[in-house]
Order: structure tokens, then C-alpha cells, then sequence
């Protein structure tokens, strides 16, 4: 079973309980990712999520089928043990995004957690822009629509 089935198959069920459980916090946060999805969606890569772990695994990146799959009500996260990058998908909408984790580099310097192009890179900005310029453009540069292979869910 491929991330994207599974991924979508627990979509469903949390949208569910969202909707019966009517708690207003909950479906503000869905709603947040719904509306944001729609009103950039034009602007992201499309990608595969499927494709793109299998390319994950050539890296070594994720090892097997059986990943660890949490949610927090509002975004579904695929990561294996040990795993540098973990993928975060929204529930609102249909768009992932990559996060390198925290670590601590050979000079003993830690680095925080932060999210990554496709290439598994952080995204370049340049200084010249301003903060809203900049940040829409990062945000260009790391969300990514999913798509599916015809015939598959």
C-alpha cells in the first residue's frame, strides 16, 4: 500500500470524525488548508506523492513500506525511524510539504527543523525581496499538489 492511498484513506476517516465531532477549532484549521490550497494550488509543482517516496527509498530515505503515519487532526505525517525528512500532508487540502529535521552538523552546530524544496535543499530566496515577497515565494518553492498515477486513488 502506497503513501497516497494511505493518506487518503485516513483523510477520509479524520474528515469524518471532524465533521461529526463539530468542534470549531478543528474545522477552522481544515478550512484554513481548504481555502489556501484553492488560492495557490496554480502556483505549485504538481508531484507524485507516491513516485516522489519511492524516490526517497533509492536514497535510502525511507526503507520500507511500512511507515510511521501520525496526524494532528489537521496535517498527516509519513516518516521512518532515523528518518532525515519527514512529509506533512494537509488534511484541507490536497498538498504536501518536506521538512529536513533538526540536527546537529560534525562541528557540533545544531540546525532546527526546516522545510525543503523537492530536491531535498532549502530554497533559495533572494535578499532583495521583501518579507511577504519572500515568504509567498519560499512558500512557492515547498508546498507541492498532490497527484496520482490514472486508475489509482
Amino acid at each position: 500500500m502506497g503513501a497516497k492511498i494511505i493518506y487518503t484513506d485516513k483523510r477520509k476517516e479524520l474528515l469524518n470524525e471532524i465533521i461529526l465531532n463539530n468542534d470549531p477549532n478543528e474545522l477552522k484549521g481544515i478550512l484554513t488548508d481548504y481555502n489556501n490550497f484553492h488560492k495557490y494550488v496554480k502556483n505549485w509543482q504538481r508531484v507524485n506523492l507516491d513516485e516522489f517516496i519511492k524516490k526517497f527509498s533509492e536514497k535510502k530515505a525511507i526503507t520500507s513500506d511500512t511507515y510511521n503515519v501520525t496526524d494532528n487532526r489537521r496535517k498527516i505525517k509519513f516518516f521512518d525511524d532515523g528518518f532525515e525528512y519527514e512529509i506533512s500532508c494537509a488534511i484541507g487540502g490536497q498538498y504536501f510539504r518536506i521538512q529536513r529535521q533538526a540536527f546537529i552538523d560534525s562541528n557540533g552546530v545544531k540546525h532546527g527543523a526546516e522545510y525543503v524544496g523537492i530536491d531535498l535543499k532549502p530554497p533559495k530566496v533572494p535578499g532583495g525581496l521583501r518579507k511577504q515577497a519572500a515568504k509567498e515565494l519560499f512558500n512557492h518553492l515547498t508546498h507541492f499538489a498532490m497527484t496520482h498515477k490514472k486508475g489509482t486513488v
